[in-house]
């Protein structure tokens, strides 16, 4: 059974991505080289990722650059040319959204310095599939790009991953409001054992999101910015009581004050903006 998670950080291993750190502005360093001699892929990323956003983006990795917990997966690297139309799709759902609403400059500051692109997919114990995993804001790492072949759910798995995690390092560096924990605190570590409707009934949108408070937070985010207004309400109205769907919108309501306040960003046309994004990113 294989099952996509739709979110980062869905495993345990990623709880350390809410620790509070030193993000840091110096750029990474880039020795002296020859640009024409690049490969088409490596100048892609240099122009794309390097240049304006001062990221590294890993493709040609070993083993040692995976965590503990991806050492004892049987994991490939990426095949080559199936990198720049990958990073491609990531710009157009992640980057560029983003760039469009705070700036480059802005963005440059918080995006992670590190993505790690994995050809196969990570298995868990439980035979599911983990799209995307981050390790304390810097690195980022994407799995089964080999398999990548833009197609709608896939694209909002990562544009999912790639939200969840920003909003990790948005809130890091500003605090959102502390009546957020306090709306539903039965957070609990247990959250896989129940599915997202069950959760939603119990006033999280996701169950991951009942794992702690700014993970919550961050579901709330990279959920409502994935789906349409339509799909987004649908999902908070069909919790199945009104206590559930009372909790959800004063969490609502939170989020977009906090995105409104600390980022300037509104988050109903930025909703709008990035499913539209990820609709002009799949491909028949």
């Amino acid at each position: 059974m294989k099952k996509i998670f739709l979110m980062a950080a869905l495993c345990l291993p990623l709880l350390a991505a809410c620790d509070k750190e030193d993000l840091g502005t110096s750029d990474i360093h880039v020795p002296a080289f020859d640009y024409d001699a690049l490969s088409q892929t490596d100048k892609y990323i240099y122009d794309n990722y390097t240049v304006p956003y001062n990221m590294d983006v890993i493709y040609r990795w070993n083993q040692g650059d995976m965590s503990s917990d991806d050492m004892r997966r049987n994991l490939v690297p990426p095949r080559e040319e199936q990198v720049e139309p990958f990073l491609r799709m990531i710009k157009t759902v992640w980057v560029d959204t983003y760039a469009s609403e705070v700036g480059e400059q802005t963005l440059r500051s918080y995006v992670p310095k590190v993505l790690l692109l994995t050809g196969s997919s990570s298995y868990n114990d439980d035979g599911s599939t983990t799209e995307g995993t981050a390790e304390g804001g810097r690195q980022i790492v994407l799995y089964s790009v080999n398999d990548f072949d833009f197609q709608l759910d896939q694209i909002m798995s990562y544009a999912h991953v790639m939200h969840h995690e920003f909003a990790h390092i948005l809130h890091q560096t500003v605090e959102y409001d502390s009546e957020f924990e306090n709306i539903t605190p039965a957070y609990s570590s247990s959250w896989m054992q129940m599915n997202d409707q069950t959760a939603r009934s119990k006033g999280f949108i996701t169950a991951y999101a009942s794992s702690n408070a700014n993970e919550d937070f961050a579901e709330m985010v990279s959920q409502m910015l994935t789906h349409s207004a339509e799909e987004w309400n649908a999902l908070i109205e069909g919790a199945g009581n009104a206590e559930a769907v009372a909790d959800l919108r004063e969490k609502e309501a939170i989020v977009t004050a906090y995105m409104k306040n600390n980022w300037g960003v509104d988050m109903e046309t930025f909703q709008a903006k990035v499913v539209a994004a990820i609709q002009a990113a799949v491909q028949d």
